[in-house]
């Protein structure tokens, strides 16, 4: 080969290699201008409204395919950012609407806790009584009664279907009615109380009851006190009375009937003497029903039985925090499942 040829080769060469450099340095400043320099700045724009900003929108500087892109994530983000202010007003409005109806119901609850007579029956029991009251809700089903008349009082608890809203509506109406009973039976017979109070429930919901989906029964256990003759007349409609002197345990079953029941149920006085070394409790059934312990069962009667032997001679106010511990370390993570109410008392 000639020697004039070869250096031809290399410099053909050399000159070839530094195009393609410089077609290499060119192709990636065009590469770097149109698209990494635009997609760091719009990954940098895109992490500023990640963070906190806003109200900006990522910036379109042309019209070619990452600006084209840029343009159709703002429209993206305007959507989202629209969809989050109608989202959050509407928030606001749900957050209002519970606010005014939370208010409401503790309304409701002080009102509710007006009618309870715990002012009377202080005066009356002084220490020798007590009342745990727990409804499931603000507002329950439950209520305590009490009336006095000469030497004599009317005491009971009372359970209306249902819980929440619509058991407290109830207790205002099964409270009118047992109102009206006293005032045409007297508190002598508390089976005529619970009798009369059945006909004038069943008068005021008779178009209710026509309605097999709204329930309008009440349980309710009644005791008629005669501290001079120092005796305990009691009645009840599915609620039984209880009472001992921390040894043994006796029992008075309420009939299976509640007011206002499907079919009209009859109610029976059940006297006993009043004595002073036992204390007497009425409970609704919702401690009764009470899921809890290990396998998560309910509590029964029996289980409520032995709690009143062992507490039975304590002070009322020490029984009442006793009971209420006991129901909370039986009923562990269980929810509570109804209004629970006990009343107890004692004759000294």
């Amino acid at each position: 080969m000639v020697p004039g040829s070869r250096s031809a080769e290399i410099y053909v060469s050399l000159i070839l290699t530094l195009l393609l450099v410089i077609l290499a340095i060119i192709s990636y400043q065009i590469i770097a201008r149109r698209i990494i320099l635009p997609i760091a700045r719009l990954v940098r724009e895109a992490s500023a409204i990640e963070s906190d900003d806003m109200s900006s929108l990522l910036t379109i500087r042309s019209n070619d395919e990452i600006s084209r892109l840029a343009q159709a994530f703002n429209m993206v983000l305007t959507k989202m950012r629209q969809a989050l202010i109608a989202g959050e007003a509407s928030n606001q409005q749900l957050l209002e609407a519970n606010r005014q109806i939370e208010s409401s119901i503790n309304y409701a609850g002080l009102l509710q806790r007006s009618i309870l007579p715990d002012r009377q029956l202080q005066e009356t029991f002084g220490k020798d009584y007590f009342i745990l009251w727990l409804p499931r809700d603000t507002v329950g089903g439950d209520y305590y009664i009490f009336h006095s008349e000469g030497g004599h009082c009317l005491a009971g608890v009372a359970d209306c279907a249902g819980h929440g809203v619509s058991g407290a509506m109830m207790t205002m109406l099964a409270r009118a009615g047992i109102d009206r009973s006293i005032m045409e039976v007297g508190i002598t017979s508390p089976a005529a109380i619970l009798s009369c109070t059945d006909t004038a429930m069943r008068t005021l919901l008779h178009g209710a009851r026509m309605s097999k989906s709204i329930a309008t029964s009440m349980d309710i256990g009644l005791v008629r006190l005669d501290f001079e003759a120092r005796t305990l007349r009691f009645s009840g409609a599915k609620i039984s009375l209880y009472w001992s002197d921390g040894q043994t345990m006796h029992m008075l079953r309420g009939d299976h009937r509640a007011i206002c029941d499907q079919r009209v149920g009859s109610y029976t006085d059940h006297d006993i003497p009043l004595q002073p070394d036992c204390t007497y409790y009425l409970t609704t059934d919702g401690l009764l029903d009470q899921s809890g312990g290990d396998n998560g069962f309910s509590l029964g009667s029996h289980q409520f039985k032995q709690w009143l032997i062992g507490l039975a001679r304590q002070p009322l106010e020490q029984q009442r925090q006793a009971l209420a511990d006991a129901l909370e370390q039986f009923r562990g993570s269980h929810p509570q499942r109804d209004d629970i109410t006990i009343l107890s008392f004692r004759f000294s």
